[in-house]
């Protein structure tokens, strides 16, 4: 009894060295250390325009900060949120008159939500023009689904993660099914030995994979994205 009891706890430990070893591989630089950031909500999408994501951009690759783009689907209402350093963003408060937000991946259970990561394959010949597919050909959402699309901007590849959020498991395997296939453009769902809960833990810190699958894009190719 006592050497099974021994074996059972040898595993659980060997389980939880090798989950906490491959979280901590996962993520890159940068990190959200002191920076104060938050969430917020794009009034003007209209003045949300090339030439200043670019200056964002800029700003937060010199601070080494992350800067998540983040659009969101309940229903058929359709909203973008930024996330971000406060004072990078709070420079373009005029332009884009934005609200900050409560984070709404608190609400994130494993059981309600999956998430994954999109890509593209090392001989995809991506086609920006017809990155808009993923989202005009969304599946009829009820008003309490959600679907969330999150473009983590970096240095030279962006970070892409898609999330599905239903009550109703049967429709959300559907919803999962139905979105991981669509081949957008020459975007792709990248298969990761990681938990669905991990999952969820990654898109919520919106950290940055050293095995980024993203594709390396301008700045105009992330406004079609």
């Amino acid at each position: 009894m006592i050497l099974w009891l021994l074996l059972f706890l040898l595993v659980i430990g060997i389980s939880f060295i090798l989950a906490f070893r491959s979280m901590r591989d996962y993520q890159e630089i940068p990190q959200k250390t002191d920076v104060d950031y938050g969430l917020f909500l794009v009034r003007q999408i209209k003045n949300f325009a090339v030439k200043l994501l670019d200056s964002i951009r800029q700003e937060a690759l010199a601070e080494k900060a992350i800067v998540s783009l983040e659009r969101l689907f309940k229903g058929r209402q359709t909203a973008l949120t930024i996330f971000g350093p406060k004072n990078i963003l709070s420079k373009f408060q005029n332009e884009l008159d934005i609200l900050e937000l409560e984070d709404y991946t608190t609400e994130f259970t494993n059981s309600r939500v999956c998430v994954w990561e999109v890509g593209a394959r090392a001989t995809a010949k991506l086609n920006p023009i017809h990155f808009n597919e993923i989202f005009s050909n969304l599946p009829q959402l009820e008003a309490w689904e959600q679907f969330f699309w999150q473009v983590i901007l970096n240095k030279s590849k962006v970070q892409i993660r898609a999330a599905v959020f239903s009550e109703d498991p049967i429709r959300k395997k559907m919803f999962v099914s139905s979105l991981q296939n669509l081949n957008a453009g020459g975007l792709v769902k990248i298969p990761k030995p990681f938990s669905n809960e991990q999952m969820i833990e990654f898109y919520r810190a919106r950290s940055l994979s050293k095995d980024n699958f993203g594709p390396i894009l301008d700045t105009e190719g992330i406004m079609r994205l």
